[in-house]
C-alpha cells in the first residue's frame, strides 16, 4: 500500500453555531491511481481543535488537510475567474469536519429540489470503511442563485443502519465572488468511535452551471466508480499529522492506440517547473507545466508497447519525486469499448444495383488494426424470406451478418440491411426535386422569419444531404426496402409500422431462426388475458364526489396550472383520477406557438423505462422469462464467456448490469456489441443509472416473444388500453404520450396488473416490480430500493407506496395505492420556474384529495 501523507486535522466542531445541513456521501472505495505503485493511496488527515461551523474559515488558520486543486474527470479546468474550488479536511473523536471554498462568477442553482446536484452545489461522500458499500450522502445548493436564496439540502441515505437519524451541522456563507461551506459530520452517523489510525472513504464534488443547459464538475482526482451515481471515494487516513497539499493531478489515456497520453493539471504557483512520466527510476517523458487561462497544465505522451507486451507502471514525479502514481485504463477493456462504440463499420452502398453484393470495412481500417490487430471480414447474407443467398439475384431487401474476426481474440458479428435497386429503376436526381419541404423546429438564437425566407436554400441543404448519402446511409436501405414491401391499401403509418419499426422486425425474425429461439418459443404470445372476477377500474369521467376530491381543491390546482403556464413558457397538460375517476383533465400554456390541447404527445423521457419494465413483467408473468434468469438463455452473444457474475434481466433493469449510457434500442447487433464487451463489465458492483441495459432487455422481450419492441407495445398494451396518442419505438427514453394514455397505463399498474377486463399480469407478478433492497444484486450492505423500472416517489405527499418514474422533461407519473390515484403531468422539458411551482402543484393535488 503506497501511504501518501494526507492528513486531516481532527477538529472539535461546535454544533451549536451550525444551522444548515451538508451533502455527504460516503463510499467505500479503493483509490484507483496509485495500482500501478503496488496498492491504493491513502491520505493522511491530522486532528483540529477549536473549529466552530459557521462558514467563516478564518478559525482554521494553515491547519488541516489541504486539497487544493479540483479537476474535472479529465482534468479539464474551467477558467479561475469563472470557477475555482479547494476543500480541507480535520477530524477530532466526535466526528469529521470539512472546508469547502467556492469561487463561482454565475450563480445557477437547480430548480428541481430533488436533483440539487445538476446545478451550483457541493456533494460530499464518506463511508466508514473502504470495503462496504453503505454510505451516507447529503447534496448542498449554497442559496446564492436570487430565484432560490435558502439553502437547501437532498440527503442520500446509504448506510446500513438507518436506526439513528443522519444529521450533520452546515453552514454556508457568502463570500465576495463565491461562497464558504463548512460542515461537521458526526461519526455516530456510521457507528464509529476513532481514536486514530482508522480509514475511512471520502470524496467531494463541486458542481457548476452558468445557466439551464450547463453542467461542470470538479472532483478530488481521480474518480473511482465505486457505487450508485458514478461516485467517487478516496481512502482517508485518520492520523496525527497533516499530509502534503493535493497539488497536482494526472490522467492517463490512449491516443489512437498507438501512444500513452498522461494528462497533468497544478496548481497556479508550479508554473514553469518540469513534470517528468517515471517508470521506475527511469523519466520517459518530460513537459513544462505552461500557464493558460489562469490554469497550468501538461501533457506527457510516449509509445504504446506492441500488443501483447505488458502496459509500463507509470507515475508522475516533480524534482525527482513521485507526486501522482498514474494508473492507466485496462488497454484490452479500452480497446473494445472502443471497437463497439467509436468504429463505424459500412457496406459501400447500402443501396446498390446489380447482383453483386457490396464490399465492406471499417471506415478507418488503420485505427481497426491498431486496436485489434490483423483482421479478416467474413459475410453471410440473407435474402428478404430469411434464405441463405451468395448473390442478390432479386432487388429487395437483404440482410448481411458479418463476422469480424481478428488473428487473436474474439470476434465481432455485425448486422446490416442492404436493398438492392431494381435493374429498370433510375434515380434522376437533377434537376434538383422541387416537392421536398423542410421545416426547421424553432431555434434559440434563430429567427423563425429568417428561414422562411430561406426556405429554398434549406430545402436544397436537406436535398444535397439525402442526395450524396442516398448509398451510404444504413438507414436508406431500410427505408427503401419498406417502400418497395409495402402497400397503399396498408394500415396508417404509426410508429409500429413505420419503416424503422418493419426493418427491426425483419432482423428479430432472422435472429430468432439464428438463435434458434423461434424453436425454444414457437408459440404467439397472447396478452392481455381475460380477468377472473369482477372487471378492474377503467379510467372515466364522473363527479368529483365520486372521486373523493374536495371542488376547492381542484379549483386551487386549476389556478395554480394557470398561474404556472403563464409564468413558465412551457405547454403541459394533466390527467388526475382517483377511484378510476377522472377529476381534472386540461391542458395548459401554448406549444410552438398554438394553445397547447389533450391530444398532443410530450415526451415521457425516462418514463419509457416504466413502460418497458410493464411489458417484461406481462413475460414473466406467463413464464416465458424470470427476472433472475441469465441473458444467456436468450442471447448467445452472452454464451461461453467467462465473467465473475452473469448478468440477469434483474440487472438489466435496476441499472445492476455495469453498462452505460442510453444507447443500443436502435441497433439491431447491440446484444452482440455488448456481448463481445462482457468480460469487461462490472455486472453487481454498483448502481449506475442508464438506458442500455432496458435496451438489451428490449432484445429479450423480442428473442422471447417474436415482435419487435414497436409492434409489442401497440398489441400487449397499448391498444388494448386505447392508447391512441401514445407512441414509443424503444425501452428507455423516446415515448412520447398524451397524458390520458398514459394515465391509462397508471391506473391498470393501480389496479395490480388489470384494467377492466383484461389482465395483464398477476398481483403476484406486479408485486415483484415493485421497488426492494438492492441486497440481491449489490449485497447485504447496500440499502438503496429501487423496482423493475420504477422507484418509491413522493412518500410525503401521496403516501409511502407511491412509485412511479422521474423523467429528463420532468414530466410525472405516480401511482399512489393509498390515495388510490394517478397523477399526470406531460410535457417536453422543465421550463421556467418548475422549480418553483412543481412543488406546489404536487401538495395542493394532494391536499384536493385529503
Amino acid at each position: 500500500m503506497l501511504r501518501l501523507s494526507v492528513v486531516v486535522s481532527a477538529a472539535r466542531a461546535s454544533s451549536a453555531a451550525a444551522r444548515v445541513g451538508l451533502l455527504l456521501v460516503v463510499l467505500a472505495a479503493v483509490c484507483s491511481s496509485a495500482a500501478q505503485a503496488g496498492g491504493p493511496v491513502v491520505s493522511d488527515v491530522p486532528p483540529i481543535d477549536g473549529i466552530t461551523v459557521d462558514g467563516d474559515p478564518t478559525d482554521w488558520g494553515d491547519r488541516g488537510f489541504h486539497i487544493e486543486l479540483l479537476v474535472s474527470d479529465d482534468i479539464s479546468m474551467r477558467p479561475p475567474d469563472d470557477l475555482d474550488a479547494e476543500c480541507r479536511l480535520g477530524w477530532n473523536s466526535d466526528g469529521l469536519l470539512v472546508l469547502v471554498s467556492v469561487l463561482d462568477d454565475t450563480p445557477y442553482e437547480s430548480r428541481s429540489a430533488k436533483e440539487l446536484w445538476e446545478h451550483d452545489s457541493i456533494e460530499l461522500f464518506v463511508a466508514a470503511d473502504r470495503e462496504t458499500a453503505a454510505h451516507a450522502q447529503f447534496i448542498v445548493s449554497p442559496g446564492l442563485d436570487p430565484e432560490y436564496p435558502d439553502t437547501r439540502i437532498q440527503p442520500g441515505d446509504q448506510r446500513a443502519d438507518k436506526s439513528e437519524e443522519m444529521t450533520a451541522d452546515i453552514e454556508v456563507r457568502e463570500q465576495e465572488g463565491g461562497y464558504v461551506l463548512e460542515m461537521f459530520f458526526p461519526w455516530s452517523n456510521l457507528q464509529l468511535a476513532p481514536t486514530g489510525g482508522e480509514e475511512i472513504g471520502f470524496q467531494v464534488f463541486v458542481n457548476d452551471s452558468d445557466g439551464p443547459d450547463d453542467r461542470f464538475s470538479v472532483i478530488w482526482h481521480p474518480r473511482m466508480r465505486s457505487d450508485g451515481g458514478s461516485r467517487a471515494s478516496h481512502i482517508v487516513c485518520l492520523a496525527e499529522e497533516a499530509g502534503p497539499p493535493v497539488r497536482i493531478a494526472a490522467r492517463g489515456s490512449y491516443e489512437r492506440f498507438r501512444r500513452i497520453r498522461v494528462d497533468v493539471a497544478a496548481v497556479a504557483e508550479l508554473a514553469g517547473e518540469s513534470v517528468e512520466l517515471c517508470e521506475g527510476t527511469c523519466a520517459v517523458a518530460s513537459a513544462e507545466l505552461a500557464e493558460k487561462e489562469g490554469r497550468v497544465s501538461a501533457k506527457l505522451v510516449v509509445p504504446l508497447p506492441p500488443r501483447g507486451e505488458p502496459l509500463p507502471e507509470v507515475a508522475v514525479c516533480l524534482d525527482d519525486e513521485v507526486v501522482v502514481p498514474c494508473e492507466l485504463p485496462d488497454i484490452e477493456q479500452a480497446r473494445a469499448r472502443e471497437l463497439i462504440e467509436g468504429m463505424p463499420f459500412h457496406f459501400r452502398p447500402y443501396v446498390f444495383g446489380g447482383t453483386n453484393f457490396p464490399s465492406c470495412d471499417f471506415e478507418r481500417p488503420n485505427l481497426a488494426e491498431d486496436m485489434i490487430g490483423s483482421y479478416t471480414v467474413e459475410r453471410t447474407f440473407y435474402d428478404q424470406h430469411y434464405n441463405e443467398v451468395d448473390s442478390a439475384d432479386e432487388p429487395g431487401r437483404y440482410g448481411a451478418v458479418v463476422k469480424i474476426v481478428p488473428e487473436q481474440g474474439k470476434l465481432l458479428t455485425l448486422y446490416r440491411t442492404l436493398f438492392r435497386m431494381p435493374e429498370s429503376y433510375e434515380l434522376k436526381w437533377f434537376p434538383r426535386y422541387s416537392g421536398l419541404q423542410v421545416a426547421l423546429p424553432p431555434m434559440k438564437g434563430f429567427d423563425p422569419r429568417i428561414a422562411e425566407r430561406q426556405a429554398d436554400a434549406i430545402n436544397d441543404v436537406f436535398w444535397m444531404l439525402f442526395r450524396f448519402n442516398f448509398d451510404r446511409e444504413p438507414s436508406i436501405a431500410a427505408l427503401a426496402a419498406s417502400l418497395a414491401e409495402t402497400t397503399p391499401e396498408g394500415p396508417k403509418t404509426t410508429v409500429a409500422n413505420d419503416f424503422f419499426a418493419q426493418d427491426r422486425q425483419w432482423w428479430v425474425g432472422l435472429k430468432r431462426k439464428l438463435y434458434e429461439m423461434d424453436e425454444a418459443y414457437p408459440e404467439a404470445f397472447e396478452c392481455p388475458r381475460p380477468k377472473e372476477g369482477d372487471p378492474a377500474p377503467v379510467l372515466r369521467e364522473g363527479t368529483l364526489e365520486e372521486a373523493g376530491a374536495d371542488p376547492e381543491g381542484v379549483e386551487k390546482i386549476d389556478a395554480l396550472l394557470k398561474e404556472w403556464a403563464a409564468d413558465s413558457g412551457e405547454g403541459f397538460a394533466v390527467c388526475l383520477a382517483r377511484h378510476g375517476v377522472v377529476f381534472l383533465h386540461k391542458a395548459y400554456g401554448e406549444r410552438d406557438g398554438r394553445p397547447m390541447t389533450l391530444t398532443d404527445k410530450s415526451w415521457n423521457a425516462s418514463i419509457t423505462k416504466l413502460l418497458s419494465a410493464t411489458l417484461t413483467m406481462t413475460l414473466v408473468d406467463q413464464g416465458r422469462v424470470e427476472l433472475d434468469d441469465t441473458v444467456d438463455k436468450f442471447l448467445p452473444p452472452f454464451r461461453g464467456v467467462e465473467v465473475e457474475t452473469p448478468i440477469t434481466i434483474r440487472h438489466l433493469y435496476t441499472h445492476t448490469a455495469g453498462l452505460w449510457g442510453h444507447w443500443g434500442d436502435e441497433l439491431h447487433d447491440f446484444d452482440q456489441l455488448i456481448g463481445y464487451y462482457y468480460p469487461h463489465l462490472d455486472v453487481g458492483k454498483r448502481f449506475e443509472y442508464n438506458g442500455a441495459g432496458y435496451s438489451i432487455a428490449g432484445k429479450i422481450i423480442e428473442m422471447a416473444s417474436g415482435e419487435a419492441i414497436p409492434q409489442f407495445y401497440k398489441r400487449h398494451l397499448l391498444d388494448p388500453l386505447g392508447c391512441e396518442n401514445l407512441d414509443v419505438f424503444g425501452n428507455s427514453w423516446d415515448s412520447r404520450a398524451a397524458p390520458m394514455d398514459l394515465a391509462k397505463i397508471g391506473q391498470m399498474l393501480l389496479n395490480r396488473g388489470a384494467y377492466g377486463d383484461m389482465r395483464f399480469f398477476s398481483e403476484d407478478t406486479f408485486a415483484q416490480m415493485m421497488p426492494d433492497k438492492l441486497t440481491k444484486v449489490l449485497g447485504s450492505d447496500k440499502t438503496s430500493e429501487v423496482g423493475i423500472g420504477c422507484y418509491w416517489m413522493s412518500e410525503k405527499e401521496f403516501g409511502k407506496q407511491t412509485f412511479g418514474h422521474g423523467a429528463a422533461s420532468s414530466a410525472d407519473l405516480l401511482i399512489s395505492p393509498e390515495k388510490d390515484m394517478v397523477v399526470v403531468m406531460t410535457r417536453n422539458m422543465a421550463g421556467k420556474n418548475f422549480g418553483k411551482y412543481h412543488q406546489k402543484f404536487l401538495e395542493a393535488v394532494a391536499e384536493a384529495v385529503e
